[in-house]
């Protein structure tokens, strides 16, 4: 009798271990299937405490103040506004740049006092931004350092945008030249817990949210300063670029502290309210971002090392800017000039943008 195995014997014994094998596969697939999406979410419920259920979306935005040459029916270069310059170069950056624009369809939005100009509106739209128009916010005791920042403290109006999981907002006189989108994934982005120390609780403000997210960067006091910066960095943040989570409460509570006659150095009216608010010994201290996401006092040596954008007027003649990143400024609103008449063009709309 012989004693070599059948070879249909081998290849049913290879095709019932096979099919056993992908049998338990699917099986141990399975399991982990059903079971890893709660172990993910109560760890997703730790690390960012608050509703379970946010909005998806997130947005880029700045702000734009009306002048007294707002005007639709006077015959004015509307581009010898600065900010109003500034935001329809950003918006180019942001939006279309094939260098450094969102590869995410991030939208952009710019929000503008009702004395901004139906055509200053209209122009930005063509531009791709999303405007929108909100009401100022006043108070009597309130008197800013400059003209300028009269209305800044409207730009609290992003905090009641709560459609946005997370807005990014950018000062209008900002150079970028890398790609920002990360920006939503970093770490000081998450959602925290509000603190409950009671030598911190104000019985004459609004109560606090019970989570929040208020993130941003350290100001730089002068061009003179280290890249990457040395720690410890300043607790005084600047509002020229930060990233927050809109909320009805936490908007509320800014507005209880505007009721609130000294509660802030009203100089910079805005900055100084959200420092005070996110005071680091406060109950909702506010986060550090990678310092390269942006910088004021910007120099050269910024750019080299790294930094992704720049916070500086580059449309004016300040002697003390950075040559180098005031040509480059300048070159991207040359950029953003020809791509807005090539699409004008394409539309059938004529004029200069």
């Amino acid at each position: 009798m012989s004693s070599t195995t059948s070879p249909k014997l081998i290849g049913l014994c290879a095709f019932f271990f096979l099919a056993s094998a992908l049998i338990t596969l699917s099986l141990r697939s399975s399991h982990y299937s059903n079971h890893w999406p709660a172990l993910a979410s109560e760890s997703s419920l730790r690390q960012r405490p608050g509703p379970a259920h946010r909005p998806s979306k997130v947005a880029f935005a700045t702000f734009l103040a009306g002048t007294a040459a707002d005007n639709d029916e006077a015959a004015v270069n509307d581009n010898d506004n600065g900010y109003y310059l500034g935001a329809r170069v950003l918006a180019y950056q942001l939006l279309h740049s094939p260098t450094v624009g969102t590869n995410s369809s991030i939208p952009f939005l710019v929000l503008v006092t009702e004395d901004v100009s139906e055509r200053k509106r209209k122009r930005l739209t063509l531009d791709g931004a999303t405007v929108v128009v909100v009401d100022k916010l006043v108070a009597e005791w309130v008197h800013p350092g400059a003209d300028r920042w009269r209305d800044v403290l409207a730009k609290l109006r992003l905090f009641e945008l709560t459609s946005y999981a997370k807005i990014c907002f950018i000062d209008a006189d900002t150079l970028v030249t890398k790609r920002l989108d990360g920006v939503f994934y970093d770490e000081a982005t998450m959602l925290q817990m509000t603190l409950s120390n009671p030598a911190e609780l104000k019985d004459d403000e609004a109560p606090l949210p019970r989570s929040f997210m208020f993130a941003s960067k350290p100001d730089a006091w002068g061009y003179e300063h280290a890249y990457p910066p040395v720690p410890p960095e300043s607790d005084y943040l600047n509002c020229g670029f930060f990233v927050f989570t809109p909320s009805k409460e936490l908007f509320a509570y800014y507005m209880s502290l505007l009721a609130i006659k000294d509660r802030f150095n009203p100089t910079f009216p805005e900055q100084n309210l959200l420092n005070y608010a996110h005071r680091k010994e406060g109950n909702m201290p506010w986060s550090h971002l990678w310092y390269g996401w942006n910088m004021n006092w910007p120099t050269v040596k910024d750019l080299e090392g790294g930094a992704a954008s720049f916070h500086a007027k580059y449309w004016s003649d300040d002697p003390t800017h950075d040559p180098v990143l005031k040509a480059m400024w300048r070159e991207q609103r040359v950029e953003m000039e020809s791509f807005q008449r090539g699409r004008d063009s394409m539309r059938g709309l004529k004029g200069s943008p």
